[in-house]
């Protein structure tokens, strides 16, 4: 029984992870940098590395104003960058997108010697989630 629910509680965890961002390398990556080493360019700098396109969204930074969903994919971004080595990104494109999160939930109780277990699955409808895709760059400080 107590395997069972294991199981069911580790499977419920890895439902809500879904990954907020992702990176596709087109260039070499370097040593990773923190997030606040990266600077977001809204115009192509003069000399720059392409190392990733970048993706991110919104979904599940639990912020509910345009502009904290915005913040929170441009935080993502910079993370995203900064884990590859990139001192800037390129932002391409805002946008938004439904959410499409499934929520999973399970409980356990236990009264007199019995034992009680429930699963709930829910799924939200109308929210919205801020997207942004961007360019992992190495910006060079002396063009030749």
């Amino acid at each position: 029984m107590w395997r069972a629910l294991i199981v069911i509680l580790a499977m419920s965890a890895l439902v809500g992870c879904a990954s907020p961002s992702t990176t596709n390398m087109i260039g070499t990556a370097r040593a990773p940098l923190t997030a606040d080493q990266v600077t977001v360019y809204l115009q192509d700098p003069a000399c720059f590395e392409a190392i990733a396109l970048l993706t991110a969204t919104s979904d599940a930074s639990f912020t509910f104003s345009e502009q904290a969903q915005m913040d929170a994919v441009l935080l993502r971004l910079r993370e995203a960058a900064a884990r590859v080595g990139a001192n800037g990104v390129l932002l391409k494109r805002t946008g938004e997108q439904r959410d499409d999160s499934v929520y999973v939930g399970t409980g356990v109780g236990g009264y007199g010697g019995n034992v009680g277990f429930g699963i709930n699955i829910g799924k939200s409808f109308g929210l919205m989630d801020k997207t942004a895709e961007g360019v992992a760059i190495w910006v060079l400080e002396n063009c030749d």
